[in-house]
């Protein structure tokens, strides 16, 4: 908690929080890396750096999930006052929280879902967030698999939501000291953000690519055509490269939208 109490939010705040499994390593790999018979162990922190090489260098992207739980460590991979990325659809509103293991496979225990509710409930608290009352893409908890984009079980088939929710709530109140206030008659209200609209202005034979990130080597959604309308809803920055947020939570590079 004391970290997350260092948190400045500036344009971006998570609405709510995304979780996953690690999948691979699964948690029998995991119990390995510091705890087997390895020369040299790979600590949490250890394997952290060795994650952030892994997507910043292979795979090129900007950032990754923003927290990987561990029955050892509750760890931090990307900034938490920043978007990350961990779920197509759910990237642009929420933090990505990776747990260790393969809960396709091995048992969700009662001790690992102690542990991990935890440190959830450490993270809804630091944002003023509740788990309930779930809409898709707005608020509550969301796992990997209601992002209509994958085909993933994630966070495995054996993690029950209502049975996270109402852990992640006893573990709330416990580290609260008392009970969290809400009515679930009256979810909290959702913030809609200012739209400013766009025209694309390139040639007439060309085209617009909309990426899911602001990035160059984020993957293609759809394409525009020059004179077609969008609907702003923020901007990035990527080196030099200036974007724009549009509706639908994918990005198109500036320079080729003209505002109206």
């Amino acid at each position: 908690m004391a970290y997350l109490d260092t948190i400045k939010f500036g344009a971006w705040t998570p609405k709510f929080i995304t979780m996953h499994h690690t999948g691979g390593p699964s948690l029998t790999t995991w119990k390995t890396y510091a705890h087997g018979s390895r020369k040299v162990p790979i600590t949490d922190a250890q394997w952290m750096k060795n994650l952030a090489g892994y997507y910043g260098g292979e795979m090129g992207w900007s950032a990754g999930p923003h927290f990987f739980f561990t029955p050892d460590n509750f760890c931090v991979l990307s900034l938490p006052e920043k978007r990350g990325v961990h779920a197509v659809s759910f990237n642009a509103n929420s933090w990505g929280v990776e747990c260790v293991g393969d809960f396709d496979a091995e048992p969700f225990t009662d001790e690992l879902k102690d542990r991990y509710a935890e440190g959830l409930a450490c993270l809804y608290l630091a944002i003023g967030l509740s788990p309930e009352n779930f809409v898709k893409g707005v608020r509550g908890l969301h796992f990997h698999r209601d992002d209509p984009k994958t085909t993933k079980t994630c966070p495995g088939k054996h993690v029950s939501k209502d049975v996270m929710i109402a852990a992640i709530q006893a573990k709330m109140i416990a580290l609260g000291g008392g009970e969290h206030d809400h009515d679930d008659d009256v979810p909290p209200p959702v913030a809609v953000p200012k739209t400013r609209t766009g025209v694309v202005n390139v040639a007439a034979s060309d085209f617009l690519v909309v990426r899911d990130e602001a990035s160059g080597k984020s993957p293609e959604t759809r394409r525009l055509r020059k004179g077609d309308k969008v609907q702003i809803t923020g901007e990035a920055k990527n080196g030099d490269t200036a974007w724009f947020r549009i509706v639908g939570d994918d990005y198109v590079a500036a320079k080729y939208v003209t505002l109206t």
